[in-house]
């Protein structure tokens, strides 16, 4: 092995062997939080926060910072800055996440010794309350003191509706790229489906975030709707990709009744 691969996979290796080194990063983070008269509130997300973490867990934070006539960026760098200290970084990615009037970035980063930091930042203010499944670690003025259910926590009839219109237009298109011989946008295809049919399954169970499709339904212990396996082809060929386009649509008959979508429902079944 190349003596640089060699590092970054002995890194990863030693950081999996540290049951607790996401809980150092948090900790990290909690004192950066404290010692910080700007920073109001940090909160946990993701399996930490449900005491579902393992070694091998990311740390899903939000950390809420006061302006008081700071620039947003300026605060946001400084976020950047302090948890660049918390061991050797190897590469890291901003994505912004908001708007002019309420702007939000996500910080990513990967530490050398494997261990990886995905936090929001945004203006204190801008956070209402708790979201289901955080955890709030630090509460300066309380604003995490209360429960907030953003829209996301769950899917209205309309974008239930939509998630079945798409499920079965991209099981058309599976169908027409199989036939085609293009086999990759096939399976594409077939993957989009299956997102969505996860998505109408986790909605139709009640449970939170369904937008997260199998992310959530995992989290909260579903085991999948029955069939769900057959939707996996057997391999990169067009009769399999096709028998797994054929078995979802078996599994999205009942995730998708009574969203009124029957018109493109019978066009997918009729090319598959």
């Amino acid at each position: 092995m190349p003596e640089p691969y060699r590092h970054v996979v002995g890194a990863i290796v030693a950081a999996v062997a540290d049951a607790d080194g996401p809980w150092r990063l948090v900790d990290s983070l909690h004192g950066w939080a404290e010692r910080t008269p700007w920073c109001d509130w940090l909160e946990l997300a993701g399996s930490l926060a449900r005491d579902a973490g393992d070694a091998w867990s990311d740390v899903d934070a939000g950390v809420g910072v006061v302006l008081d006539g700071v620039a947003y960026t300026a605060r946001r760098d400084d976020v950047l800055a302090a948890v660049r200290g918390f061991a050797a970084v190897a590469d890291e990615l901003i994505q912004p996440l908001g708007t002019d009037e309420r702007p939000a970035d996500h910080l990513v980063l990967q530490y050398e010794d494997g261990r990886q930091l995905s936090v929001v930042v945004m203006a204190a203010e801008d956070r209402s309350g708790l979201p289901p499944g955080a955890r709030a670690l630090f509460d300066r003025s309380g604003r995490l003191s209360r429960e907030s259910a953003p829209p996301v926590v769950r899917a209205t009839d309309e974008q239930r509706r939509e998630w079945a219109f798409l499920a079965w237009w991209s099981l058309a298109d599976v169908a027409k790229h199989a036939g085609r011989g293009r086999l990759w946008r096939a399976l594409e295809s077939l993957h989009e489906a299956r997102t969505h049919a996860w998505r109408l399954y986790v909605a139709a169970a009640g449970v939170d975030y369904p937008l997260f499709g199998v992310v959530s339904a995992e989290n909260a212990g579903l085991p999948g709707p029955a069939g769900m396996a057959s939707t996996v082809p057997a391999s990169v060929a067009a009769p399999s990709i096709r028998a797994a386009g054929s078995a979802l649509a078996g599994v999205l008959e009942p995730l998708t009744s009574g969203f009124g979508v029957d018109g493109v429902r019978a066009h997918a079944r009729s090319r598959l």
